[in-house]
C-alpha cells in the first residue's frame, strides 16, 4: 500500500463526514461518512455546491469562506438541522489545507447522541436540586391545609342540629338551629364550606405527591403490561377532552405501533398512566396550536410505538403538532414552566412526567422536537 492509499483508507475509517471545497464552494472530494447524510448521490456529488449537498451548511457559507480566506480554523458547534421530522446537532470544523491554497476541509461530526445526554444529565440535575426544597414546603405547607380541614370539619359538627352540645348551646340563646341550616342552605354557605374542604382535599393530595417524589423508595411496583396501559390511557384521555367539551381530539389520526409479545416491566401502573395522559393531552394542545395556524388541509397526528431495546422497553408518544424551539424543550420539564399560561397551562405537566419516569422509576425520558414539525417523547423504562 503506498502512502496515498493509506491516506484514503484513513480518511474513510475516520467517523467524522469529510468533504473538501475549492473556493467556489463546490465540493472536490468526500468520504463515505459524509455521502450517508448527503441529500444526493455520489455520482452527483462532485462539483455540487456544498450547501446543495449539505443543507445544514446553508447558512455557513461565509463562514466557511473565512477559513479559506483568513488562514484560520472556524468551529461550528451545535448546529441545528431538522431532517425527516427529527432533529440533529452537529459540529462542523472548516479548516484550510496548507498543501493547497484554494481548497477548504469541512468535518462534520453527528453531535445529536452528545446533546440529548447532556439534556438529560442537566434536567436530572435540576430535579434532583429540587427534591429537598419540594419536600420543605410541602411540609410547610402541610400545616395550614391541615388546620382548614380540621377546621372546616369542626364548623360542620357544630352547625348539625342532631347533636346534643349544639342543642344545648342553642336553647340557651334561644337559637333555632333549623332555621339556621335552612338559611345556611338557600344562601349557599354550606356548599361555599364543602368547596373549601373540597379545595383544602386536593391541596393536600399534591402535597403528599410532592413527598413521595422526593422519597421514591415508598412505593411498591409491580408488574405492568405497558401496551395496555397505553390503550387504556388513550380512552382516558378522550374521554377526559369529551368532559371539558373539547371536541378537537375527534379530528385527530391515532397510530398505534405497539410491538407483540412486550415483555412486562415492574413499574407503578397508576403512575405511568399518568405519564401517558400526560403526554396525549400536551401532544392535542400542540396539534391545536399547529392546526390554527395551517390550512385545512392539515390532520392531526398522534403516534404510539413500543419497542424492545436490549433490556429495556421504549415507549415513543409522538405528534406533528407545533413542535418546539430549542429553548422551549430544555425549559419543558422545568416546574411551572408553560408556553400555554394564558390558556390554561400550569405548567406541572411535564414535570410530573419527568419525576415519575426519572425519579420513581429510574428510566429516562427525552424529547425531539422542531417547530412546525412535531414532537416526540422518548421513554426509557428498565425491566
Amino acid at each position: 500500500m503506498d502512502i496515498q492509499e493509506l491516506f484514503s483508507s484513513i480518511i474513510e475509517s475516520m467517523p467524522s463526514a469529510l468533504i473538501t471545497v475549492d473556493g467556489d464552494l463546490r465540493i472536490k472530494h468526500i468520504n463515505t461518512n459524509a455521502l450517508r447524510i448527503s441529500n444526493v448521490n455520489a455520482a452527483a456529488v462532485k462539483n455540487a455546491p456544498v450547501d446543495d449537498a449539505f443543507p445544514m451548511l446553508e447558512n455557513y457559507r461565509d463562514d466557511i469562506k473565512v477559513a479559506l480566506s483568513q488562514r484560520t480554523t472556524v468551529i461550528l458547534d451545535r448546529i441545528e438541522y431538522v431532517n425527516e421530522d427529527k432533529k440533529h446537532y452537529y459540529k462542523i470544523t472548516c479548516y484550510p489545507l496548507d498543501a493547497l491554497e484554494d481548497v477548504t476541509v469541512i468535518q462534520i461530526d453527528d453531535i445529536t447522541g452528545r446533546e440529548m445526554l447532556e439534556q438529560r444529565v442537566l434536567q436530572t440535575e435540576k430535579m434532583h436540586s429540587l427534591d429537598g426544597l419540594a419536600a420543605g414546603i410541602a411540609h410547610e405547607v402541610n400545616n395550614p391545609l391541615s388546620a382548614i380541614i380540621n377546621d372546616i370539619q369542626n364548623i360542620k359538627r357544630r352547625l348539625e342540629p342532631d347533636r346534643p352540645a349544639n342543642q344545648g348551646v342553642a336553647m340557651d340563646l334561644e337559637l333555632d338551629l333549623e332555621k339556621l341550616n335552612r338559611y345556611l342552605q338557600r344562601r349557599e354557605i354550606s356548599f361555599f364550606l364543602d368547596s373549601i374542604e373540597e379545595g383544602a382535599f386536593r391541596a393536600s393530595n399534591i402535597v403528599s405527591n410532592m413527598l413521595k417524589f422526593s422519597k421514591p423508595s415508598g412505593y411498591s411496583r409491580e408488574p405492568c403490561d405497558i401496551n395496555q396501559l397505553l390503550e387504556q390511557s388513550i380512552n382516558f384521555a378522550i374521554k377526559d377532552f369529551e368532559l371539558h367539551e373539547d371536541a378537537s381530539i375527534n379530528s385527530t389520526t391515532i397510530e398505534l405501533n405497539l410491538a407483540k409479545d412486550l415483555p412486562r416491566v415492574r413499574a407503578l401502573p397508576v403512575e405511568l398512566q399518568q405519564v401517558f395522559v400526560n403526554l396525549l393531552q400536551n401532544a392535542q394542545q400542540a396539534i391545536a396550536a399547529r392546526k390554527a395556524i395551517e390550512p385545512e388541509s392539515y390532520v392531526g397526528k398522534i403516534s404510539l410505538e413500543t419497542r424492545v431495546e436490549g433490556d429495556d422497553v421504549v415507549v415513543i408518544v409522538g405528534d406533528n403538532g407545533i413542535g418546539m424551539s430549542d429553548e422551549v424543550a430544555r425549559k419543558a420539564f422545568d416546574p411551572y414552566f408553560t408556553t400555554r399560561l394564558h390558556s390554561g397551562g400550569t405548567g406541572l405537566g411535564l414535570s410530573t412526567v419527568f419525576r415519575i419516569i426519572n425519579t420513581l422509576l429510574g428510566g429516562q425520558v427525552e424529547i425531539r422536537s422542531a417547530e412546525n414539525y412535531g414532537t416526540q417523547f422518548i421513554i426509557t423504562l428498565h425491566q
